[in-house]
């Protein structure tokens, strides 16, 4: 009797852990869960900053996390839009709402839009220090990309049951040595974004923390907005998944690069020109100094210092 329990509770053990290791085999190689990664990332990240640079977190920090509703509905739209303009290249008529839905994955630019639009908003009204506070997204995001495009490369799906190794936005094949070494010998643009995009949060990162002027806070998010859309642009050239849509020549996103880099263009020029008003410099915000958690305490309690000088 005892023995036939004992075997139970193995055969429930192993069962469990075919279970977890199932959960791992299917889904620790997803792009959602990297993504997941990148965000735990970034915020991170932007805390740490919070705290290093003197910025309001209790603002800043509950506004990143509202806004990533608005990343999750700008992936979607743009990801549906994409899709249309890939379905009409193929030549399909029969398009409908449920079909572009259930169809189309997600695009980064309008998770980045959507974002950024969403943290516009909030920081008009509710954050005290807005160059600092963009400063930190533009840090922080390229943290964000660097790392959820590392599960673009190591995406799977399941086929007749099995699970399988299936890339998203993969790039070109090609004949060569290098390109051999990775999945159906194609160019891995995902890596070589995630590599970029590391390399942009190192440099951006730098640039933060070696600025001391005030004036020139605020600036580092149109430096973003300037580097990745060129760099989208010439690497989008060497993409080879059609179903990322596009117009002529040009694929979505690199339509989307120049636009933002049209809009950056005239901001700047009419800010310079005096058409737009410079934004102010960041003004002291005291709540800072009562959230910041490494403040350093007194050396004597504030009523231990009143007794000592009554007894004077």
């Amino acid at each position: 009797m005892e023995s036939g329990c004992q075997e139970g509770r193995l055969s429930y053990i192993m069962t469990v852990m075919e279970k977890v290791a199932q959960f791992f085999t299917e889904h620790i190689l997803t792009y959602g869960v990297f993504a997941a990664l990148g965000i735990v990332a970034a915020f991170i990240c932007a805390l740490l900053l919070c705290f290093r640079l003197r910025q309001n977190w209790v603002r800043q920090i509950p506004m990143m996390i509202l806004s990533l509703l608005g990343l999750v509905i700008g992936a979607k739209l743009f990801g549906m839009i994409s899709y249309e303009a890939y379905l009409r290249k193929m030549g399909v008529t029969d398009i409908t709402f449920k079909r572009l839905f259930d169809g189309s994955g997600i695009v980064f630019y309008g998770g980045l839009l959507g974002y950024l639009g969403s943290l516009a908003i909030l920081f008009w009204k509710l954050l005290p220090k807005k160059r600092l506070g963009w400063d930190i997204i533009a840090v922080s995001t390229p943290l964000f990309h660097a790392v959820a495009r590392i599960g673009c490369y190591f995406g799977h799906e399941s086929v007749n049951g099995e699970l399988v190794w299936q890339p998203c936005c993969y790039g070109i094949k090609l004949d060569n040595a290098f390109c051999h070494m990775f999945w159906d010998s194609r160019l891995p643009t995902q890596l070589i974004e995630s590599a970029f995009n590391f390399t942009l949060f190192g440099v951006l990162l730098y640039l933060i923390l070696s600025n001391k002027k005030e004036e020139k806070r605020g600036n580092l998010i149109f430096l973003y907005l300037t580097v990745y859309p060129v760099f989208r642009f010439l690497i989008e050239f060497f993409r080879g998944d059609e179903v990322r849509g596009g117009y002529g020549f040009l694929s979505f996103s690199q339509v989307v690069s120049l636009m933002i880099l049209l809009f950056v263009a005239i901001y700047l020029l009419l800010r310079k020109k005096g058409y737009l008003k410079e934004p102010p410099i960041d003004p002291y915000d005291p709540e800072v100094e009562k959230f910041d958690l490494f403040v350093k305490p007194q050396t004597e309690p504030l009523a231990a210092i009143n007794i000592e000088d009554n007894q004077k």
